[in-house]
């Protein structure tokens, strides 16, 4: 996979990466990217799922020019199967387009490209798309979605 592009002006990227088992990703480890043929380690300071894409921030790389620099690399994650991480969206609190908290993440699937994320609301397990056409806003700890009619 490649770092596809720049995010911001404070350095974040954007990487595409098959969110089919995410959990085996080590987003705690070194990720590498290749400079000349040699693979040089950066560690992840700032993860964050959006749809289907990682926007990362990585230590040492704080400004868009910087950023810049790794465009179009070659990047390598850690694959971790005993690894007890969690998916960086895990715990985030949902709330609808009026505001109203809706509940807390406690689930992602990803479903034949279809992406969907897990809350209880009022005391059951919801299943919601996760759709960048469906999300108002992501904030570090909160996502603001247009949620369908019916799913509630």
């Amino acid at each position: 996979m490649k770092v596809a592009k720049s995010y911001g002006d404070k350095g974040d990227v954007v990487v595409n990466l098959s969110p089919s088992d995410p959990k085996d990703i080590n987003f705690k480890g070194p990720v590498f990217i290749y400079f000349d043929g040699l693979p040089v380690p950066f560690f992840i300071e700032f993860c964050q799922a959006k749809g289907g894409r990682y926007i990362l921030k990585f230590e040492n790389i704080d400004t868009f020019e910087e950023a810049e620099e790794i465009v179009g690399k070659e990047i390598f994650f850690d694959i971790d199967e005993d690894q007890d991480s969690e998916l960086p969206i895990i715990g985030m609190e949902v709330y609808d387009s009026n505001n109203t908290l809706i509940g807390v993440i406690s689930d992602y699937t990803n479903a034949s490209g279809n992406e969907y994320i897990a809350v209880i609301y009022e005391g059951e397990e919801v299943l919601l798309p996760l759709h960048d056409d469906l999300i108002l806003e992501w904030g570090e700890d909160h996502i603001i979605l247009e949620i369908p009619a019916g799913l509630l």
